[in-house]
């Protein structure tokens, strides 16, 4: 399977994602330098933190699940400079363990900016909010 085979609206398994976009298995953000992608997963309900479809844009959260999230650690980094580093965005969304629903490639829509959430241990931090849109 090749990344020109996901077709928004349908449904892969982590090991389909993994294969096609040569990155790793776990985590919200997986960068691929062999593909030159970033891959960002939303699992709705499933996590600690919000991130919220606002009509189209989605505010995703940054990297960082303890702690003040910094705008310049690791995919944080890749993310904000997304528009100028000619990285390629793709977004999944889960709303059930295993099945993540390929809602297309996404780009930087406006500048991120901070909020404050609880963190994986419910205490209050600064997260990094990036505005994503799907590409026309």
């Amino acid at each position: 399977m090749n990344i020109s085979d996901f077709h928004p609206g349908e449904d892969y398994t982590n090991q389909e994602i993994v294969e096609a976009f040569k990155c790793g298995n776990m985590g919200g953000m997986r960068k691929s330098k062999q593909t030159n992608t970033l891959v960002i997963f939303v699992k709705h309900g499933q996590c600690y933190h919000a991130d919220e479809w606002r009509g189209d844009i989605l505010n995703y959260t940054g990297m960082g699940k303890t702690g003040d999230q910094r705008i310049d650690y690791s995919q944080n980094k890749t993310l904000a400079e997304s528009n100028t580093n000619s990285i390629k965005l793709h977004l999944f969304e889960s709303r059930t363990p295993g099945a993540y629903n390929y809602s297309g490639e996404v780009e930087l829509a406006a500048d991120p900016f901070t909020a404050t959430e609880p963190d994986a241990n419910g205490h209050d931090r600064t997260v990094i909010k990036f505005p994503l849109r799907l590409k026309k």
